[in-house]
């Protein structure tokens, strides 16, 4: 992984010297400038308990009273840090970029039954009459991708050191590091049979990953300087079916900080 990801930042900043040593003479003055950003954020996925994960309780989102009869909450989040090369293009005010992304998704589904119970009561396994019941604390499910993010950006307002934008983007998966579930029973007998109920109850994740997505954001800086930016993403959709084995997600949203740092501007006269 570290050589991946060491070939493409070398890669990248190769490719944009050479943009540099072959600009043709007699170019408009300042008509573009290249950018490498590095970026890190937070994602929020948004979503519901998949279906096949039977659990006994009423489900309620929030504690009702003493005698409420059990509580389930289901929590999302993703965590990301990435590298883009931007080519930028001044009359225009528009800049397309690549890079790579790390993303780190983690999930968790945890309650309790009664109000002194931290515990639920999971349902994995109808034979006839018999039906089996688990005793669980929580369920968690990590999911790690490194992905090719594409991003256009507008930057209609810029005054002075303040500069406010919109961006559109999508990403792809290229690779698919890491995914795992686990179980943590109230009962530690009960650990010999994860994987077994595992395989009855949840749904096998997709090794590929896609999003189409959308930002809002303010940049501080100067030209010919480092910037900061920060943005927020609206609501975006998951292209990929079936990304996480234990909740459904319907969409996302969330906040990224990065730094914008120029690579070369054209100042041919």
């Amino acid at each position: 992984m570290k050589k991946v990801v060491f070939t493409f930042c070398f890669a990248v900043l190769q490719v944009l010297y050479l943009q540099a040593q072959e600009m043709p003479a007699g170019a408009p003055p300042g008509r573009w400038v290249s950018f490498v950003h590095v970026e890190s954020g937070l994602l929020n996925p948004s979503g519901t308990i998949r279906d096949n994960i039977a659990i006994r309780q009423n489900i309620s989102s929030f504690f009702v009273n003493q005698v409420s009869d059990g509580e389930i909450n289901s929590t999302a989040f993703g965590i990301y840090a990435g590298l883009r090369a931007e080519y930028f293009l001044k009359k225009f005010k528009t800049g397309l970029s690549a890079g790579l992304r790390y993303i780190n998704y983690g999930s968790e589904i945890s309650g309790f039954s009664a109000r002194n119970a931290d515990f639920f009561y999971l349902r994995y396994s109808m034979e006839g009459s018999d039906t089996r019941f688990a005793r669980v604390k929580s369920m968690s499910e990590t999911t790690n991708f490194i992905t090719i993010p594409l991003e256009l950006r507008f930057i209609p307002i810029q005054r002075k050191g303040i500069g406010l934008f919109v961006k559109a983007g999508a990403e792809l998966s290229l690779l698919n590091l890491r995914h795992s579930t686990h179980i943590s029973f109230q009962d530690p007998e009960m650990n010999v049979n994860e994987d077994e109920i595992l395989q009855q109850i949840s749904t096998p994740a997709n090794k590929f990953y896609s999003t189409l997505y959308a930002t809002a954001g303010i940049k501080f800086g100067y030209e010919g300087r480092v910037n900061y930016i920060i943005e927020v993403f609206l609501p975006g959709s998951y292209l990929t079916k079936d990304n996480f084995s234990l909740t459904e997600v319907d969409y996302f949203e969330g906040f990224k900080l990065s730094l914008q740092i120029p690579v070369f501007k054209n100042q041919n006269e």
